[in-house]
């Protein structure tokens, strides 16, 4: 019944923001948490996923891969996601060493694609405010 309140059937697909609601109205119902790094002020977008127990070639392609995340704003779910649809698997911490790099590197790929469409766009909005006489001073002369 909850679940439905936020739009979704299932737990996995809750968003970060449908989380918080989904929390928020735990929360007026009187369930308290008692974990610190699920407490009001730290819930957010960039929270980290547990990798204590990976090897070390892993965790250095999960740390590249969480600043990745964090940086994009994206959520783990997105990456798991990519995950399930391109290497089979449920979730990234599964992955092998080889795919998992494959991963990093579609990630990367992605994240300068996003730049350089924010840019581009950054540009444009630049160009569209310069007065008129100055967007045609690339050479032509109107």
């Amino acid at each position: 019944a909850l679940l439905s309140s936020v739009g979704v059937k299932s737990s996995t697909e809750l968003s970060s923001k449908k989380f918080d609601v989904l929390m928020n109205e735990f929360e007026r119902l009187g369930f308290r948490t008692t974990s610190a790094s699920w407490s009001k002020s730290k819930r957010s977008l960039k929270r980290k996923r547990k990798g204590n127990n990976l090897p070390q070639s892993k965790k250095q392609l999960m740390k590249k891969l969480e600043a990745i995340v964090l940086d994009m704003n994206l959520s783990w779910a997105y990456v798991d996601s990519i995950a399930k649809s391109r290497f089979k698997v449920d979730t990234v911490q599964w992955l092998e060493v080889g795919d998992l790099y494959k991963l990093v590197q579609m990630m990367v790929i992605h994240q300068k694609r996003q730049s350089l469409k924010q840019k581009q766009k950054e540009r444009q909005n630049e160009l569209a405010n310069l007065p008129k006489e100055r967007k045609n001073y690339a050479g032509s002369t109107k």
